[in-house]
């Protein structure tokens, strides 16, 4: 059994990143299950103190009660809107942007974390043991948070990193004395102080904000800056495909000589499904697809639009935050865009659907991909490398750039839907062992070098001369 300190900005403040949140829930809940002992760091704001100090006034508990700091670190973490941003336009949203910066930098916690990083303010660890029972019910977004023994409450510690790389500011500090393991779920600006034979393994999803042309170069620095200092700090690394795995060797081989593995986020496999067929009336008489996207052009969405304006007999449910006005107002008809939605209800929709859709021009993984297997459900996704890797010969695969390939994938599916389904089924004890939950933590947690885990990143030549000029801005 191993003490871990988890340090997830997905997790431990109120901003669910979907596709992080997503790989470190259940990352937690298998390594629960093995019974290791967790302690989630979770950053504190003007917010959380509001909360507290409003909990305390309450009459019903006394002052010193654990349940007052419960209640408010659970009201803090879910307090996020997450159909706001739909609301809002790309102005309002870069105004918001700047006050939320402004009144974090005038903060009490900005204060703090600056003053414990330049070493002035002594580290001090402030746990609050977790204990559940007085609360009548959690939200299902939030119940994750029942996994885990004690929470770690650092002062504006997330909303600080990016502020601290902004303003040229020393990386936050934290006290892990004390864990076996730090579980860094992405990269992330922080100074960890730790014993000397514990173990600091970082996550690396991607490297697309190095890449992605279409992102700010404040994006991209911040990112840098974030990743470099995570790097430097690191003992192990762990990569969510070979395909991110691969891509960081060529991007950045200055760091070879970090231990590597392949962790694949995971999705739940329930062994009843394994030879129970999809009943056919649990799907809706017209035909549904399902898209998962975010406000990102290299999720592609308006390529599949297009496709569906020729394809009037089937319908498309677009989940997610979509961005741009633009596209809305010329939807056609058989294009509904859900918005955000529930775990549960994105769940619901995957499994009546017909098939879901990936129509990425890049990925680092492709989660919507192992939650469609797990229901049954057909994929037709973009034939790049990380989506062969990912759905083999489970997917249909179209070109992204194609309309009349997206199209021709459609119905290629919609005529051969039990054919698809029955070949899930089929791989289904197989899929469970590779994208099931039970076994994240034994990957995650692997020991020793060996060809099917932990290796060495191969040593290359140096890195190119762009990154090395981004490396000094960035750290």
């Amino acid at each position: 059994m191993k003490k871990i300190l988890v340090v997830s900005e997905a997790l431990g403040e109120p901003n669910h990143k979907r596709g992080i949140f997503h790989f470190t829930r259940e990352l937690v809940r298998s390594l629960a299950a093995e019974g290791h002992e967790l302690t989630l760091l979770v950053e504190t704001t003007r917010r959380y103190r509001r909360l507290r100090r409003r909990q305390r006034r309450t009459p019903l508990f006394p002052a010193d009660s654990r349940a007052i700091e419960l209640l408010a670190l659970y009201r803090f973490l879910d307090e996020t809107n997450m159909a706001e941003p739909m609301m809002r336009s790309t102005l309002r949203r870069t105004i918001a942007w700047f006050r939320q910066r402004i009144h974090l930098a005038t903060s009490w916690e900005f204060a703090s974390c600056f003053l414990r990083a330049i070493g002035l303010l002594g580290l001090r660890a402030r746990l609050i043991e977790n204990n559940t029972v007085g609360l009548e019910y959690i939200p299902t977004d939030l119940r994750h948070l029942k996994l885990f023994r004690d929470f770690l409450l650092e002062p504006g510690f997330y909303s600080y990193q990016d502020m601290s790389a902004l303003l040229r500011l020393p990386a936050p500090r934290i006290d892990a004395r004390g864990y076996d393991i730090v579980l860094v779920d992405t990269p992330t600006r922080v100074a960890i102080t730790h014993n000397p034979d514990a173990r600091v393994i970082c996550v690396v999803h991607d490297l697309l904000p190095l890449t992605d042309l279409r992102l700010s170069d404040v994006a991209t620095r911040l990112f840098l800056s974030r990743l470099l200092t995570s790097l430097h700090q690191a003992d192990e690394l762990a990569f969510v495909s070979n395909y991110s795995m691969n891509r960081f060797r060529q991007l950045l081989p200055q760091f070879a000589h970090l231990p590597a593995r392949v962790v694949y986020p995971r999705t739940r496999f329930d062994a009843s499904d394994a030879i129970r067929p999809t009943p056919a009336a649990a799907r809706s008489a017209r035909p549904t697809f399902v898209i998962i996207v975010s406000a990102e052009p290299r999720k592609n969405l308006n390529s599949v639009i297009r496709a569906f304006r020729k394809l009037p007999h089937a319908d498309l449910v677009v989940i997610g935050y979509t961005g741009a006005a633009h596209p809305i107002r010329s939807l056609p008809s058989n294009v509904r865009l859900a918005g955000y939605v529930d775990e549960q209800d994105k769940a619901a929709l995957i499994a009546e659907a017909h098939g879901l859709i990936m129509p990425s021009l890049a990925e680092g993984f492709g989660v919507p991909i192992i939650e469609a297997l797990a229901a049954n459900t057909p994929v037709l996704c973009s034939d790049i490398p990380v989506f062969r890797e990912v759905a083999g010969e489970l997917a249909d695969y179209f070109d992204p750039f194609s309309t009349e390939s997206i199209c021709a994938s459609v119905t290629r599916v919609l005529a051969q839907q039990e054919e698809w389904r029955n070949k899930i089924r089929a791989r289904r004890e197989e899929l469970a062992v590779r994208f099931g939950h039970h076994t994240q933590a034994r990957d995650f947690l692997a020991h020793h070098a060996g060809p099917e885990n932990v290796v060495a990143l191969a040593k290359t030549s140096a890195p190119s001369a762009a990154l090395n000029d981004l490396a000094t801005h960035g750290t």
